[in-house]
């Protein structure tokens, strides 16, 4: 077997395969998000699909939608991920209706990745305390009570800051969409 130093063409196609995948991986990423909500394993199970799609790149035709080909090998193996949770005694979806679902979450990995930058770019015009609380909030899965008394203020005010700051966020990033002339989604 040749390897891809060897042969010039498979190089070539494997070089495009990594460039299709990672293009995708944000969407990748939010879709599996999607389809597995309240799952904090979804980077873990992006690195299962990444390799799923490696050992399968040969199936792949150059030329046809990488995102559609990637996106189909993704579903079915979040199905077979689900049907073993399921099997654990997890409450899953239904595989119907995630059939029914999924289309409609296949994002552009462009506007992804620029509501990404925008949103990037948002929180950094934040103060630190209030960057602190959206990452107590939404990244590490702890009662906000906890953080209120940490902090020595209570939780009906850091939801009413939590609501502010969602507000200013969701703001900015249609201003930032508005100044590059990206339509909102």
């Amino acid at each position: 077997m040749m390897n891809a130093s060897q042969n010039p063409d498979e190089g070539e196609v494997s070089e495009a395969f990594v460039s299709e995948l990672t293009n995708h991986q944000t969407a990748m990423l939010a879709f599996i998000r999607a389809l597995m909500p309240g799952s904090s394993g979804a980077r873990d199970l992006l690195q299962e699909v990444n390799i799923i799609l490696w050992q399968k790149r040969a199936q792949f035709e150059p030329g046809t939608s990488f995102k559609a080909w990637a996106f189909q090998v993704t579903r079915y193996h979040l199905m077979n991920h689900r049907r073993r949770l399921a099997s654990k005694g997890w409450l899953i979806f239904d595989d119907d209706l995630v059939e029914r679902i999924s289309p409609a979450l296949e994002a552009d990995p462009e506007e992804l990745e620029s509501r990404h930058q925008a949103l990037h770019l948002c929180l950094s015009k934040l103060r630190p305390k209030d960057r602190d609380l959206l990452q107590h909030r939404y990244a590490s899965g702890a009662p906000l009570n906890d953080y209120a008394k940490v902090i020595n203020r209570s939780a009906g005010t850091l939801k009413a800051t939590l609501f502010n700051l969602r507000s200013s966020l969701r703001k900015c990033i249609e201003r930032r969409f508005h100044e590059q002339g990206i339509p909102l989604p």
